[in-house]
């Protein structure tokens, strides 16, 4: 149903006019006959009868003016949600991995339902490979991953920050305070590692192999949380995001490796579905995301 003839109807209803309303609405007179023509022939009866010099509201004219007043308002106050997101209420359904969630996501998550309230946020934590089939499930609405560059085209990808991987270690460790390590000095010591599936896993494995080393690694564990704390307990060394980091890394805890190897960088990115209709308020949490780099 057309929203100009609607509000075109109810200017005639009340100016009793066409003329009048076609002014009003800085129409041709013809565009008013049209547009009501159009709206009487999809309703299946007529709107308006003229007595004397005036139009008249038919029996079921009057009664289609109710409805006609309920749906413009209805209308005005949808409208009203891009400006008003105390009022917004709806779910986003969010994939994430752990070290960004603690790490980047929190912050993001606070202001987000400070401006949203009434919009739930349902969060899956999980690793790259499973979010993204979830995704393509249409289980999730977005996820937010570490991983290499987007190639997957069923996956849009709707924002992306470069990001480094680093060697990191206690500053307790005995290569705290060594610069320029070599690949064979770095994998005499034994790892801390991420799920073998992982980014950071493979990277590591391929670095170790280019260089000719063996990777040990005693300890595997799904969370770099608690390979953080771990580190802590030993002479362990561990390959992570610098972004996970950084607290440690100020509170001086741990300290990044001084290494010969080239720099090794990765992408942090929000994703979502191929053709994905993304909400006002799925973009507003994607665009807190990338003000949260500045």
């Amino acid at each position: 149903m057309d929203i100009q003839a609607l509000t075109t109807f109810i200017y005639v209803a009340k100016l009793e006019n066409f003329s009048k309303a076609a002014q009003e609405l800085n129409y041709a007179q013809s565009t008013v006959t049209m547009q009501l023509q159009r709206l009487e022939k999809e309703l299946g009866f007529p709107l308006f009868e003229r007595i004397g010099r005036k139009n008249h509201l038919t029996s079921a004219g009057n009664d289609f003016l109710s409805y006609a007043e309920q749906i413009l308002k209805l209308v005005e106050q949808a409208g009203a949600i891009a400006h008003n997101s105390n009022s917004v209420k709806g779910i986003i359904r969010v994939g994430i991995l752990e070290s960004l969630l603690f790490s980047r996501f929190l912050p993001v998550l606070s202001s987000f339902k400070k401006s949203f309230p009434n919009v739930d946020v349902n969060i899956k934590i999980g690793q790259s490979a499973e979010l993204k089939n979830l995704l393509k499930q249409n289980k999730l609405d977005i996820i937010y991953i570490s991983d290499d560059d987007l190639m997957d085209p069923g996956l849009s990808s709707c924002f992306k920050n470069e990001e480094e991987l680093v060697f990191t270690a206690p500053a307790s460790h005995p290569l705290a305070s060594v610069k320029n390590i070599s690949a064979k000095t770095i994998f005499g010591y034994s790892f801390i590692v991420t799920e073998p599936t992982g980014y950071c896993y493979k990277q590591l494995n391929k670095i170790s192999a280019e260089n000719k080393c063996f990777l040990r690694h005693s300890i595997i564990i799904d969370s770099v949380a608690a390979i953080k704390a771990l580190l802590l307990k030993g002479d362990y060394i561990a390959f992570l995001p610098k972004y996970a980091l950084n607290d440690a890394l100020e509170k001086k805890e741990l300290i990044i490796i001084s290494s010969k190897l080239p720099k090794q960088f990765y992408y942090s990115q929000v994703l979502c579905a191929k053709n994905k209709w993304l909400s006002p308020f799925m973009e507003a949490l994607i665009a807190e995301i990338q003000e949260s780099y500045k």
